[in-house]
């Protein structure tokens, strides 16, 4: 069997700090490569070969997706890493979906080594392990408000990896609603996939904002995923 590629901290602090593919407190996370804490429960997100025990996460949501950037960047460095052009391979097909994501990987000649995306081994043998925060979402539980509530106009900043804007929209739009608004007021084309989160819970494209407590001067995280 071949040389597994699992990324450790020891690994890591082989190489120089001062590289700007890695973080500069690394020091202060030895479990960077780590998966996140899975629940107890038998509860699973993800489809097909993304279909994964869900994770608990305590850290902002825009601090987790820096912490997975951390990741994508160690991994696909060419100075660093023998198989970066592997990695930008399993990248792209976590990124992709359930359908599309294994014909990329089929392509290649890479494979699923127990069904899911998060252990894969290429055809000469290496193997390649992804921490389950890179793959899914973490799971958040929240209870949606059903009471009868009067519409509002309610201000909204919108932040993320698009530009930092504010907004005034009813409280009774859905969560598409609001995405096809911040789409056409950062010029984004019908086909651009952003995702929306409020203090870490994803607003889904059925979400009723009133449902979900949106107040005035709330700040909403936009992450354009394409």
């Amino acid at each position: 069997m071949g040389n597994k590629n699992i990324l450790n901290f020891q690994r890591f602090k082989r190489y120089n700090h001062n590289e700007e593919t890695v973080t500069s407190n690394c020091e202060e996370n030895k479990d960077i490569f780590e998966d996140m804490e899975e629940i107890k429960d038998e509860i699973y997100v993800g489809n097909g070969i993304k279909k994964m025990k869900g994770y608990k996460c305590n850290l902002e949501i825009d601090k987790l997706y820096q912490k997975r950037e951390n990741f994508w960047k160690f991994v696909t460095n060419s100075g660093l890493n023998k198989n970066w052009t592997t990695w930008k391979i399993i990248q792209r097909a976590v990124n992709f979906d359930e359908i599309s994501g294994p014909l990329l990987l089929d392509e290649y000649k890479i494979k699923c080594k127990n069904g899911c995306i998060n252990h894969l081994i290429d055809e000469k043998g290496e193997e390649y392990i992804i921490p389950n925060y890179c793959i899914n979402e973490p799971y958040f539980e929240k209870k949606l408000d059903t009471e009868k509530i009067e519409e509002n106009i309610v201000d909204l900043k919108i932040y993320g990896n698009i530009s930092i804007f504010n907004i005034k929209v009813s409280n009774k739009l859905t969560g598409k609603d609001l995405k096809d608004i911040i789409k056409r007021k950062q010029n984004l084309g019908d086909n651009i996939n952003i995702r929306l989160f409020e203090h870490g819970f994803e607003i889904k494209d059925e979400h009723i904002l009133s449902q979900l407590k949106i107040y005035d001067n709330l700040a909403i995280l936009a992450f354009r995923m394409n």
